[in-house]
């Protein structure tokens, strides 16, 4: 018996992952709708490849509170996985593939993270499994075990999580909601057109280097240099005391700031955060002028 090698042009999932992170980063750059157009073609109702996604979604989105209900719901999925059209799942495969070759520069393209990553392996080596007999035991057995370990939990999930940390975040005021950068880039497309261009221009930045984390360093770091010049020279001409205080605690936790070899997620959600306190700020002048 042999391990089942993870082929990242085969996983649905995974392929799928890549592509609306391309979504994103077409919005962010204006620049032509490939990928929309896709996952359109590739994705939409009644394809095999719809269906196959149904399944990956739901074995890392759902969530059960004891291992054993974990097990039946996998069995349960891998079940349904065999009922697809095998043939005609692979030659959409093969014409997706072909599709984001012709698009994309394939090896960019791939290297994009994805954080499920194990995850998404894992189930592929499950619904590889489920057609072959030949396969290591221990391989499956792991793969499982993976999924298993995801998806059983007597604790709230990360999405619920999320949606509490948000609404907690929208009682609060404008300048003290914590923007991080996950919930901006999985709301997008409902939340972008509010963003300023400096806040575009980050996250855009953010996205296109994620494989060149030095280029990224160095655009951060001039970034951080000029918001906290910018928020310093406001804050010398403040009077409200209260927005002082806010401003000048910004500033510290700007410039205390260690740069790495790379930038971290809550050190972009700062810097957004910074250019979401300026652009309340001017806001308010403008309405009081």
């Amino acid at each position: 018996m042999k391990k089942i090698k993870h082929s990242k042009f085969k996983n649905t999932g995974f392929l799928f992952e890549l592509l609306t992170r391309q979504i994103t980063l077409e919005i962010l750059n204006n620049s032509q709708e490939k990928a929309k157009k896709i996952v359109a073609e590739f994705f939409g109702n009644g394809t095999e490849l719809s269906k196959e996604l149904r399944l990956y979604k739901l074995l890392i989105e759902e969530k059960y509170n004891t291992e054993s209900k974990a097990e039946k719901f996998i069995d349960a999925i891998l079940d349904a996985r065999t009922k697809l059209d095998e043939q005609k799942l692979i030659k959409e495969k093969y014409n997706l593939v072909k599709s984001i070759k012709e698009n994309f520069e394939i090896d960019t393209f791939l290297t994009s993270p994805v954080t499920n990553y194990r995850v998404l392996a894992s189930i592929h080596k499950l619904f590889e499994a489920k057609k072959s007999d030949i396969s290591d035991i221990k391989d499956i057995f792991d793969s499982k075990l993976t999924i298993v370990e995801h998806i059983s939990t007597s604790t709230p999930t990360l999405k619920q999580k999320e949606d509490k940390l948000v609404e907690e975040y929208k009682k609060q005021e404008k300048d003290l909601r914590l923007l991080t950068y996950k919930i901006l880039v999985e709301t997008f497309n409902k939340k972008y057109t509010n963003l300023n261009d400096d806040q575009k221009s980050l996250l855009r930045e953010y996205i296109n280097n994620v494989t060149n984390t030095s280029k990224f360093g160095d655009y951060y770091t001039a970034q951080l240099k000029s918001v906290v010049t910018e928020l310093h020279s406001i804050y010398t001409k403040m009077e409200d005391k209260i927005t002082k205080i806010k401003l000048k605690e910004t500033i510290n936790v700007l410039k205390s700031q260690k740069i790495g070899k790379k930038v971290t997620d809550e050190q972009v959600s700062s810097l957004m955060l910074a250019y979401e306190l300026i652009k309340e700020i001017k806001n308010v002048k403008k309405r009081i002028s």
